[in-house]
């Protein structure tokens, strides 16, 4: 009978548009973390490029460990030209629009199906709601860190090129010659420091995120308005600079180990170098980073909330 039959067929476009929500979701969370991926990369590339020649300069000689970020900076721009601060800028977005992309994606995905199948008790103390963040944000990272190595490592040397000496076409060049010199190995080289850098830098840039996001949101509640893109842009500012702070150690290691040296370690570079080694291009790093979580957050929070909103940053009813 009729009445059967529209029923059947609304129980199955019901069906149909559950399964598909969260392909929405995911989708979303991938455009959003991408989008803002690619532009914080493109801004902030030369920042990125004096920290790599700032770590890197016990590969050569003639470097020096006091040689600040503004003087590394003008000699760049001396001996290459303006055009130098953006050396590796293809991969750099490359790898970082799709490791934001993958990062949110992943995440979303995550925080999504951990809510529905261990929904968290409002009883819950805060440092186990702070460790199940920084859980999620950790395993999260660790797998799209991973799966995009190798293009972490043709970024690095892409960056490093015009020191070294060795020179790329593009992406797929840098990646085929790699990978035709030192194979598999050599396209996951500083795996290990890579992921012993990003793992606690995305647990705790989340977990720091979350809980200033939610500050932000009482003091915008408690002076009459509501939250805006500066609260979200402070937040993931702090939450950026702070992380980085903290993980920068292994940045340094992962920096030495992509640039052909896998024999270093942290105890080697201390003994050789001292303490202040592992600190060694903090300083750009740490303003890339601050600058970079400040327009990936508030650019993630509104291309996601254009598009429909995710389990992340849920769309205003």
């Amino acid at each position: 009978p009729l009445p059967i039959a529209m029923g059947r067929g609304k129980k199955e476009n019901a069906d149909v548009a559950k399964a598909t929500k969260p392909v929405g979701k995911s989708a979303t969370s991938f455009i959003a973390g991408s989008t803002a991926g690619l532009v914080s990369s493109g801004l902030l590339q030369p920042l990125e490029v004096v920290k790599t020649r700032m770590q890197a300069h016990r590969l050569k000689a003639g470097f020096s460990i006091n040689k600040s970020a503004w003087a590394t900076a003008g000699c760049v721009v001396r001996d290459e030209g303006i055009r130098g601060l953006w050396a590796g800028v293809s991969a750099s977005c490359i790898r970082t629009a799709c490791g934001a992309g993958l990062y949110f994606l992943l995440l979303e995905r995550v925080t999504r199906e951990l809510n529905a199948k261990f929904p968290a008790s409002k009883d819950s103390s805060q440092t186990l709601q702070g460790a199940r963040t920084f859980a999620i944000g950790a395993a999260s990272r660790s797998l799209a860190a991973a799966m995009l190595c190798p293009l972490t490592v043709v970024k690095t040397r892409m960056e490093y090129a015009s020191i070294s000496g060795t020179s790329y076409t593009g992406v797929a060049n840098a990646l085929y010659t790699i990978g035709a010199k030192e194979g598999v190995k050599g396209l996951f080289s500083g795996l290990g420091s890579t992921l012993l850098r990003d793992a606690p830098f995305s647990g705790l840039n989340l977990m720091m995120y979350t809980q200033m996001r939610t500050v932000m949101g009482e003091v915008a509640a408690a002076q009459g308005r509501d939250t805006t893109s500066m609260d979200t842009f402070f937040a993931g500012a702090f939450a950026g600079g702070a992380a980085t702070f903290l993980t920068h150690p292994p940045d340094v290691l992962r920096t030495r180990v992509q640039l052909g040296r896998p024999s270093a370690s942290f105890v080697k570079i201390v003994t050789e170098e001292g303490m202040r080694a592992l600190w060694v291009g903090s300083f750009p790093r740490i303003l890339r980073r601050t600058l970079q979580q400040a327009m990936t957050w508030s650019l993630y929070e509104h291309v996601a909330k254009l598009l429909g909103g995710t389990s992340l940053s849920p769309k205003a009813d």
